[in-house]
């Protein structure tokens, strides 16, 4: 929780330009891969340790909810990848910090290419069958049905 506050204080401090908003991406898109990882490592050890919770789990990120943030998760873990690729380029070659701005740029283009296709998949798959539900789609399961 510290690492969020910290982004959030810095982001209002400063007012860098497209370094400064690169480093609030990579930051909030590293928090919310930490937070997926948590989740998944949580939800794994149910599968052994308590089957039940985990088949209650699985029902719950079934929800739409879950399924929006599967498309967010996608979002950082691309945007993450390509940004620390451009770090670790400009880490590894101090003359091209000169072209911090441009290479910030083609990053987010570069995201921005290869997100909307696939977001848009998934945004579509995700509308089938919550339309072949109805509105059980967005019924959200109840614990009681799974621990008996």
């Amino acid at each position: 929780m510290s690492s969020l506050i910290l982004t959030i204080r810095e982001s209002v401090r400063y007012r860098g330009r497209s370094g400064h908003y690169s480093w609030i991406a990579h930051r909030l898109s590293g928090l919310a891969i930490l937070g997926f990882l948590v989740l998944h490592v949580w939800d794994t050890a149910n599968a052994h340790f308590y089957p039940e919770l985990y088949a209650w789990s699985i029902a719950v990120f079934k929800h739409p909810v879950f399924a929006v943030g599967e498309i967010g998760v996608m979002a950082a873990v691309l945007y993450h990848a390509f940004n620390g690729i451009r770090i670790t380029i400009l880490d590894f070659k101090p003359e091209l910090w000169k072209y911090q701005k441009r290479s910030a740029t083609l990053v987010w283009v570069l995201f921005a290419v290869i997100f909307i296709p696939i977001g848009l998949y998934m945004f579509i798959e995700f509308t089938a069958r919550c339309g072949e539900l109805g509105a059980a789609c967005w019924q959200f399961p109840r614990l009681s049905d799974f621990i008996g």
